[in-house]
């Protein structure tokens, strides 16, 4: 199964490695930012059936969190002078 960009997978192998996230994918190779290995570079050949979707727990630790629309203006507390 072909596993698209951004895309949270794990290695079969490498279990070691962690989750890891699909950065790049072209015809020759796969780059994968693996959360204990680091950035990988796989060939797109063999690479496919080493791989596996990651599990909704890894999944989940690998999004990036929350933070506040910086659209919005934080709001503050108004003061009164005496």
């Amino acid at each position: 199964m072909p596993f698209k960009e951004k895309a949270i997978v794990r290695h079969k192998l490498r279990t070691e490695w962690g989750a890891g996230r699909i950065l790049v994918r072209t015809d020759e190779y796969l780059q994968i930012e693996f959360s204990a290995a680091g950035l990988k570079k796989l060939k797109t050949s063999i690479a496919d059936e080493h791989l596996e979707a990651a599990t909704d727990e890894e999944a989940r630790a690998m999004r990036p969190p929350k933070t506040k629309d910086a659209t919005t203006p934080a709001k503050t507390r108004k003061t009164r002078m005496v």
